[in-house]
């Protein structure tokens, strides 16, 4: 996992200069945390031209370890904003809203190479902050996509 956690770093080095992805090696996996700001644009669940290139850097990398017999869960998170009145009739709450910016990275990434059977799209709305939400700079650590990468049991 290692040699794999450190082709995924130089793959996204930009985006971790910019601190816009964090790499981490887990007790039984790897974690790729993507900012929400870097994936979507505000207030949308369309990937943005700077999302679609960063998980193009990787979608190589993760259709390889797919194929090694692992599992990629992608994690949609949001801060506890309630939804705006643009997206809410579609999105009533940061549930949908996280699950379905999850969906779309997972169709990215099958639509570059990743075995859909080894994807999950995953949404934990607000509830698993990383950041108190009291502070603009905390909100927006909150609203990010996290890829974790696991071996198959």
């Amino acid at each position: 996992m290692l040699q794999q956690q450190q082709a995924l770093e130089g793959s996204l080095q930009s985006e971790i200069n910019a601190d816009q992805v964090k790499i981490e090696q887990l007790e039984d996996g790897i974690r790729v945390r993507i900012s929400g700001e870097l994936l979507y644009h505000s207030g949308s669940v369309m990937l943005s031209p700077s999302g679609r290139q960063a998980l193009s850097k990787v979608a190589p990398q993760l259709a390889t370890m797919a194929a090694q017999n692992n599992e990629i869960d992608v994690i949609g998170n949001t801060d506890d904003v309630p939804i705006g009145p643009e997206l809410a009739e579609r999105y009533p709450s940061n549930w949908e809203l996280a699950g379905a910016r999850a969906a779309v990275v997972v169709r990215y990434l099958q639509e570059n190479g990743v075995d859909p059977g080894k994807l999950r799209a995953v949404s934990q709305g607000q509830y698993h902050p990383v950041d108190p939400n009291d502070s603009a700079v905390g909100r927006e650590h909150n609203r990010r996509t996290d890829l974790i990468v696991r071996p198959t049991h």
